[in-house]
């Protein structure tokens, strides 16, 4: 069965190595020994039951192989489940209490019987998914966040509006923030804008400028802030700042070594002020492909690996509270 995953070394045949030079924060030299953890965004970007009929022995063989990794935690940059769980016909208070409790019940018991610790961003499906742009959606992303907040049981030391969906930890020599892309403002989307800025930004430099002693740092966010980027079955939203953006800018002040991203539902990977921006992730029950990226932590260095499992989506459609419903069995590829 492990024939079925393949591994993609970052920038064609080359591992990426990102290093802490002199230049860069001290390292703890008393954490030797290489530990790992994965990252896996838009798992599953679908709304699952646990388990799943159709699907089950894939995801099995997909949370196996990263479990195989032995690592200390696995990360998700957003897109968990489906999410559409809000219309303007709808009590949509009652309408997300009742999808979330079964929704990520089941995507929190899946992770948990495959033994996997785990630490997940909010992504745009668990705020209805874009746009935003009728006065009930809007409403409703009190409720998305709260239960995003509740479910998934994230740290609770954010911005006060951001509790549970913009947060950090240290794990070892690494201090680890994931932020909240999806804030208030005026866009192509609607009334939300992706961006880290504000009282976000003022945390974000906040936690930068009190952790200098990190080893590494990661940043996870559910969109890309550099482009261009490839897209499979995906809207594409992204930071339209970019690299100009005052949230990349802070990264580069404070050294972020990598920022760790999803949404596009394929891979690319670019290096930009010494920050390795990796967005990356799958599309089960609509794309032919998945993957996840198993991260090698040394002292003094950062190895990426992406593996890649191909998979066959066939069939019916599998319910979805609406219109947009994968295929309802995924299989493993016999290629």
């Amino acid at each position: 069965m492990t024939s079925k995953i393949k591994s993609l070394y970052l920038l064609s045949t080359v591992l990426v190595v990102v290093g802490s030079g002199p230049s860069c924060r001290p390292t703890q030299t008393n954490i030797a020994e290489p530990w790992t953890f994965v990252s896996m965004p838009d798992f599953l970007n679908v709304d699952c039951d646990y388990p799943q009929p159709g699907w089950e022995e894939s995801l099995s063989f997909i949370l196996t192989s990263v479990k195989k990794e032995n690592p200390d935690f696995l990360l998700v940059p957003g897109d968990l489940v489906m999410g559409h769980w809000d219309s303007p016909d709808w009590q949509n208070e009652d309408t997300i209490a009742k999808y979330a409790e079964r929704y990520y019940s089941a995507w929190i018991n899946r992770m948990n019987n495959h033994g996997l610790n785990f630490y997940t961003a909010i992504g745009d499906h668990e705020l209805g998914d874009n746009p935003w742009r009728e006065p009930a959606k809007i409403a409703a992303l009190a409720y998305y966040r709260g239960a995003f907040s509740d479910y998934l049981q994230m740290p609770q030391n954010g911005p006060e509006h951001l509790k549970g969906t913009a947060f950090w930890w240290r794990h070892k020599n690494v201090l680890i923030i994931s932020v909240d892309v999806f804030e208030a403002g005026e866009s192509d989307q609607g009334l939300i804008k992706a961006g880290v800025t504000g009282v976000q930004l003022k945390w974000l430099q906040h936690v930068l400028e009190t952790n200098k002693d990190a080893a590494h740092i990661i940043v996870m966010g559910h969109t890309p802030v550099l482009g261009p980027v490839r897209k499979w079955s995906s809207s594409g939203l992204m930071i339209e700042e970019g690299q100009q953006s005052q949230f990349w800018q802070i990264m580069k002040k404070y050294h972020v070594d990598a920022y760790l991203c999803g949404e596009v539902h394929a891979i690319t990977c670019t290096e930009r002020d010494g920050i390795m921006q990796i967005a990356h992730g799958g599309l089960i029950g609509y794309n032919t492909r998945t993957n996840y990226m198993a991260v090698k932590v040394y002292p003094d260095k950062l190895e990426f690996e992406i593996k890649e499992i191909e998979l066959l989506p066939h069939g019916d459609h599998l319910w979805q509270t609406k219109n947009n419903r994968p295929l309802e069995r995924v299989t493993l590829s016999e290629e």
